[in-house]
């Protein structure tokens, strides 16, 4: 298990991918969650919990995410793609977004109907935009076969147990 979540080498099949994603979200709740939820007058041990938390999601949304691609014969380095893309995204939308509200907003005036109609419109293409990206996502890493048969990245997880 320890590899699992912590190892970069080697493969994992689809259903230890979505086992590390479950033990992700159990992360989640215990240590960022619950502390919130119950110790709402200690701000300092919200906040070292959620830092120990992020620090272990994120490490192991990586070494999960780097074996299954590896499954998939593809390197590593696409989690970059995977985690840019939505950061990139959300940029341009705030850029685009601030171009057609920011002049009323900047003269001190409330955006016109056709400027929230526009701003509109930008919500409903990137959210497209955004869909996507997440269903792209959600398909190679949950969904699709890992390569049958060993590849460069190690022998097949499922070999054997077809």
């Amino acid at each position: 298990m320890g590899h699992l979540l912590f190892g970069f080498s080697g493969r994992v099949n689809r259903a230890k991918w979505w086992l590390s994603f479950l033990v992700m979200i159990i992360i989640y709740a215990v240590l960022i969650g619950a502390p919130q939820a119950f110790a709402s007058d200690q701000e300092v041990l919200i906040g070292v919990l959620g830092l120990v938390g992020a620090v272990l999601y994120i490490w192991i949304y990586l070494a999960a995410g780097a074996k299954r691609l590896h499954d998939l014969n593809k390197s590593g380095a696409w989690l970059v793609v995977f985690i840019l893309g939505p950061i990139i995204l959300t940029i341009i939308f705030l850029a685009v977004a601030w171009s057609a509200i920011g002049p009323s907003i900047m003269a001190g005036q409330t955006p016109g109907q056709a400027e929230l109609a526009q701003i509109l419109g930008i919500v409903a293409i990137f959210s497209l935009l955004s869909l996507g990206f997440f269903l792209w996502w959600l398909i190679w890493f949950g969904c699709l076969r890992g390569t049958v048969g060993p590849n460069q990245y190690g022998p097949d997880p499922l070999e054997g147990k077809i």
